[in-house]
């Protein structure tokens, strides 16, 4: 039996490698659709009445999604421009890792990042208050 190889993706690693610069096209593809299909999946269960799935389980996912859009985009760069010989499988592994990564970073601080929203959402009421025309 042989051990994992991070230059194996299932089987299909010459059809990712053959690939080139459309990796980074799908990939980056890929995280965007996947938030605008969830905005959508959102707002029908809110209107079906379903408001807890959407707290704990599509915001979450959402925001991690979200955060790998983010937290990817500087790695994808190393591993592209400045590490020539990256075979782009070890960047979808990159990717991957950071999506687990920032998915239990989410679920594990949920709560803190919610009320992180609620302070910024109250500061701002409070400026947008002071700066009203009397």
């Amino acid at each position: 039996m042989t051990g994992f190889n991070f230059n194996t993706f299932f089987g299909y690693e010459s059809t990712i490698n053959s690939l080139g610069d459309q990796v980074l096209i799908y990939g980056f593809g890929s995280i965007i659709f996947g938030l605008v299909a969830l905005v959508f999946i959102a707002m029908i269960l809110r209107k079906l009445g379903f408001n807890a799935v959407n707290r704990f389980f599509v915001n979450p996912f959402m925001l991690s999604l979200g955060l790998t859009l983010l937290v990817s985009i500087l790695p994808t760069i190393v591993f592209y421009v400045v590490a020539l010989d990256v075979s782009a499988v070890k960047i979808i592994y990159s990717w991957i890792t950071i999506f687990i990564g920032m998915f239990l970073f989410v679920l594990f601080n949920l709560e803190t990042i919610k009320s992180f929203f609620r302070e910024f959402g109250k500061m701002s009421e409070q400026e947008e208050f002071r700066n009203r025309k009397r």
